[in-house]
């Protein structure tokens, strides 16, 4: 585990970079964040996460970004469940009324446009539904022609790949998969569940996608359906 002022300062930088997708500078953190702590102080506590591997920078850029390891220590220790609006529950109960099969393709395009992501839809392990691929790839981390290859290649997979999620997510509570723990490859994560009747829902995003929302739209469905 994390000292507390260092897993403060990474839960505020994933917070920020999910948000922004730009690398997060002490500065920022100490003015914008309300850290009671100096500059200088800051910035060594993100030396030593980024020695421990919490934390990367790129080349052009002081400021520091999560790696796949901080994702997923900020997934299991610092993320906080969050609540739906009570717009948004609305919205989706609006489309209750319809079959089972066209509300869950309605609601995956719904969820998918809230979310800024792609959303998977499996009603079993043999019938595939997915969309919001514009979603994914209007992503920033698109502009980088290598990494959409890369992500583009997991729509041609998900048949083979589909397996292997439905044994990883359950009915009780939502599941993060991050980078290497994602069946559709580390330059993603995911967040899913199993729902009644043997149907799978995976909202898929960039690594520094938000889970913390992505986990309550999965809950919501869980409960509701």
């Amino acid at each position: 585990m994390l000292e507390t002022r260092k897993e403060k300062i990474l839960g505020l930088i994933v917070d920020s970079y999910t948000q922004n997708a730009e690398p997060v500078g002490s500065k920022f953190l100490v003015e914008e964040c309300g850290l009671e702590v100096s500059g200088a102080t800051v910035r060594n506590e993100m030396r030593d996460l980024e020695e421990q591997g919490y934390l990367t920078h790129p080349h052009t850029s002081s400021g520091r970004m999560p790696t796949e390891i901080g994702y997923q220590y900020y997934v299991e220790h610092i993320m906080k469940p969050k609540s739906l609006p009570k717009k948004v529950q609305q919205e989706l109960e609006s489309a209750l009324d319809s079959d089972r099969k066209q509300y869950l393709k309605t609601i995956a395009k719904y969820i998918a446009e809230k979310s800024q992501s792609a959303v998977i839809v499996a009603f079993d392990e043999d019938s595939l539904y997915y969309t919001g691929m514009s979603n994914l790839f209007s992503q920033p981390e698109f502009r980088d022609y290598a990494y959409t290859v890369s992500v583009s290649t997991i729509f041609d997979q998900v048949e083979d790949r589909i397996e292997s999620v439905f044994e990883l997510l359950d009915k009780e509570n939502p599941k993060v998969l991050v980078g290497q723990n994602n069946p559709f490859g580390n330059m993603c994560g995911l967040v899913g569940g199993r729902l009644d009747e043997g149907a799978l829902f995976a909202i898929l995003g960039p690594l520094r996608m938000d889970y913390a929302q992505g986990s309550s739209f999965i809950d919501y469905l869980q409960k509701s359906l």
